[in-house]
């Protein structure tokens, strides 16, 4: 105990510059990172993710996508490691991006989930209203026109 005492103050003397003190350095250990981005994005659509981490310094960082670690490409793009930028989107980019972040003391992670779509398949409530006044027997069928395709009826 007197050893890592004794190697800590001459840590701290060795620190001592110009008349400030400096912290000894050990390094301090990282806090959960942070991921900035839209967590949707249309097909044929570009975003980016973020990664920060608001405690410590990283000495690095690295991506990760549902678990497995993420190379750059034509579509993955890597701006000083601490941003994602996803280009050209597709439905096989969707999934939990994991951003890694280390350093000498400590290594963190946090995860994202980004959702790639179709404008075709956003899904919102439609409410269909059918009023009868009188005594009208009969059946009703609704149906729902799409582009490039035949109608759909259910």
């Amino acid at each position: 105990m007197a050893a890592w005492a004794e190697k800590k103050k001459r840590g701290v003397k060795r620190g001592m510059e110009g008349g400030r003190r400096e912290k000894w350095k050990r390094g301090e250990p990282l806090s959960q990172p942070r991921i900035v981005g839209s967590p949707f994005v249309k097909a044929g659509g570009s975003t980016r993710l973020v990664c920060s981490v608001l405690q410590g310094q990283a000495d690095s960082y690295w991506w990760k996508k549902d678990g497995e670690l993420l190379q750059g490409s034509e579509h993955i793009q890597f701006v000083q490691n601490s941003t994602l930028c996803i280009l050209r989107a597709s439905i096989s980019h969707s999934g939990y991006y994991t951003c890694v972040v280390s350093n000498a003391v400590s290594q963190n992670e946090t995860s994202f989930l980004l959702q790639v779509h179709h404008s075709e398949n956003v899904v919102l409530p439609v409410v269909l209203a059918c009023v009868i006044i009188g005594l009208l027997a009969g059946i009703y069928v609704w149906c729902q026109r799409r582009k490039n395709s035949s109608d759909s009826c259910w």
